[in-house]
C-alpha cells in the first residue's frame, strides 16, 4: 500500500469509527513546541505559586525530546473524537467537569476507548509500528492538533474544533513518514472578548490563553488532595468536587454545541450516589471500587478526598442547617484529613 493510501485509508477508518476528524504529519511539523512553553513559563506573574506552575510546565520537556525517547518515530498521528453527546446528569453539572463525566480514556466499556483499540489494531494490520499513552498523551495533543490544521486554541486555553472544545484529543507516534493535513476555518476569539476569563472561579486564566495551574480548579480538586482548611480559594472553589468548566461554559463559540443524544455507560447509574451529601456519608471501599476508576486523578489511596471536597462544597452552596449533620458524621471519619476539614466548616458555622 502506498503512503497516500495508507494515510487515507487510516482517516477513513477512523471516520467509520466514530472519530471527528484524523491528521497525520511528519513528526519535526511539532518543532516549536518547546519554545511555546518557554513563552509561557516567562508570562506567569512572579510569586510563590508560579514554582508549582513551573513544575507543572516542566512536565512538557519530554515532549521537547521526541526525536531522541523515541528514535524510530517519524509521524504523529491525531484523532479527534466528540465528546459533547451525551446526557450529563443534573446532579454533577457544576460539581463535576463534564470532561470527567464521559471520560473514555480508560473506560473499556465507552465507544471512545473502543474506537481508539480499534484504530490502533487497524494501524498495525496495515504495516504501521504506533505507540500511544492514552491518559495522558506522548506527545503535545493540543499543539500537534493546531499544527495538523484540525482546528484552534482560544483564549479559554482549549482547543476548538467544529464541535467547540467538547473534544477529546488522541495521538500515536508511527514509524512511517506519512501526511494528511486539514484545514479547518474557524473564526478567531473577538478581540475584546474576555468571557472566559471573567468566569473562571479562581482566576486561573492569568490572561489569554495562559493557565495557572497552581490556581486552577482541575489541579486543586482532581489531581491531588486539597487542603481546604483556610485556603485562600476555599470558597471561590464553590460547589466543584472534581474539576471544572466554566471558562468552556462561558465560551460563545461552545453555544448549543452539546447535545445529550446519548447515555454514556453506567454515568446515570453512578450519579444516584453523587449527592455532595451522599459523598461524606459513603462507605471508603465503595469510593475506591467505584469513583477511582473512573475518577482516575484521584487514586483508592486518596479516597478522603472526595470527602474534603464535598464538605467545601456544602460549606459554600447549603446553609449550615442543611449540612451540619453531615460534617458531624464526618468528625467520627476514619480519615484524619477528613475529620479536620468537618471541624474547620463547622467552627464557620458556629
Amino acid at each position: 500500500m502506498s503512503k497516500n493510501r495508507l494515510a487515507e485509508g487510516i482517516q477513513s477508518q477512523a471516520l467509520a469509527l466514530g472519530f471527528e476528524k484524523l491528521a497525520l504529519i511528519p513528526l519535526p511539523r511539532l518543532n516549536g513546541f518547546g519554545s511555546e512553553v518557554d513563552r509561557r513559563l516567562d508570562a506567569l506573574p512572579e510569586g510563590q505559586a508560579k514554582s508549582v506552575d513551573k513544575a507543572v510546565f516542566e512536565r512538557f520537556a519530554a515532549f521537547r525530546r521526541l526525536s531522541e525517547v523515541y528514535p524510530w518515530a517519524k509521524t504523529a498521528i491525531i484523532a479527534v473524537m466528540n465528546y459533547g453527546v451525551y446526557r450529563i446528569p443534573s446532579n454533577l453539572i457544576g460539581k463535576i467537569g463534564r470532561v470527567f463525566c464521559v471520560d473514555c480514556r480508560k473506560d473499556a466499556q465507552s465507544q471512545g476507548y473502543k474506537a481508539s483499540l480499534a484504530l490502533e489494531e487497524f494501524m498495525i494490520a496495515n504495516g504501521l509500528r504506533v505507540e500511544t499513552e492514552r491518559k495522558y498523551g506522548l506527545l503535545p495533543l493540543r499543539w500537534a492538533a493546531y499544527r495538523a490544521g484540525l482546528g484552534r486554541g482560544r483564549k479559554n486555553n482549549f482547543f476548538y474544533t467544529q464541535s467547540g472544545s467538547w473534544i477529546h484529543l488522541e495521538a500515536w507516534l508511527g514509524d512511517q513518514e506519512l501526511e494528511l493535513t486539514e484545514n479547518v476555518e474557524l473564526k478567531p476569539c473577538p478581540k475584546d472578548c474576555d468571557l472566559c476569563l471573567k468566569a473562571c472561579p479562581t482566576g486561573a486564566l492569568a490572561e489569554p490563553y495562559l493557565t495557572r495551574p497552581s490556581l486552577c480548579l482541575t489541579f486543586l480538586n482532581a489531581t491531588r488532595p486539597s487542603d481546604w482548611v483556610n485556603h485562600p480559594l476555599a470558597k471561590a472553589a464553590g460547589e466543584w468536587i472534581y474539576g471544572c468548566d466554566m471558562c468552556q461554559g462561558a465560551c460563545p463559540f461552545n453555544r448549543n454545541k452539546w447535545r445529550e443524544d446519548e447515555e454514556f455507560p453506567g454515568l446515570a447509574e453512578l450519579s444516584q450516589n453523587l449527592g455532595l451529601g451522599q459523598i461524606v456519608d459513603l462507605d471508603y471501599a465503595w469510593i475506591r471500587a467505584n469513583l477511582a476508576p473512573k475518577f482516575w486523578y484521584a487514586p483508592p489511596e486518596n479516597a478522603f478526598q472526595w470527602k474534603v471536597n464535598a464538605l467545601n462544597a456544602l460549606k459554600n452552596s447549603w446553609p449550615p442547617s442543611e449540612w451540619r449533620l453531615y460534617a458531624q458524621r464526618a468528625l467520627k471519619d476514619e480519615s484524619p484529613e477528613v475529620r479536620r476539614m468537618a471541624a474547620w466548616v463547622l467552627s464557620l458555622a458556629d
